[in-house]
């Protein structure tokens, strides 16, 4: 049983913010990012917000960009749009559609202070309330 069975085992007896400070530790037992579509549309999300904020944290926008994760980007926008970030996944989007043509667009880093990394938007509480709604209707 890995990470993500586990915490959906546990699930009705989780917070929602214990159920994202679980799939936290995704880094500790890595699951494949091309596995997640075994399960709920709200896991998978919660794990690319925890990609997205993680490699923001560590690398930056272009970190983010320039290494694997960037295959990810479509799913990290969709999971932003998801929880009720619109204005954030839009700006993803087009952070990442610049990239796509013009890696070294000067645009890319002015867009990027924009996304709620950089700014007092908190998408964590988007994200709790978006898993607790989730978990009821398990």
């Amino acid at each position: 049983m890995n990470l993500i069975e586990r915490v959906l085992a546990d699930i009705k007896n989780m917070s929602a913010d214990e159920v994202i400070q679980s799939l936290g530790e995704i880094y500790e037992e890595p699951v494949e990012r091309s596995s997640l579509s075994a399960y709920p549309q709200f896991i998978r999300d919660i794990v690319f917000i925890i990609d997205l904020d993680t490699e923001l944290a560590m690398n930056g926008i272009g970190g983010l960009l320039e290494n694997s994760t960037a295959e990810y980007i479509p799913d990290m926008a969709a999971a932003l749009k998801n929880i009720g970030a619109d204005d954030e996944a839009g700006v993803l989007r087009e952070i990442y559609e610049k990239y796509k043509t013009s890696p070294d667009d000067e645009a890319i880093d002015e867009l990027s202070n924009n996304l709620y990394f950089y700014t007092d938007f908190d998408i964590w509480s988007l994200l709790e309330a978006y898993v607790e709604k989730e978990k009821r209707a398990l």
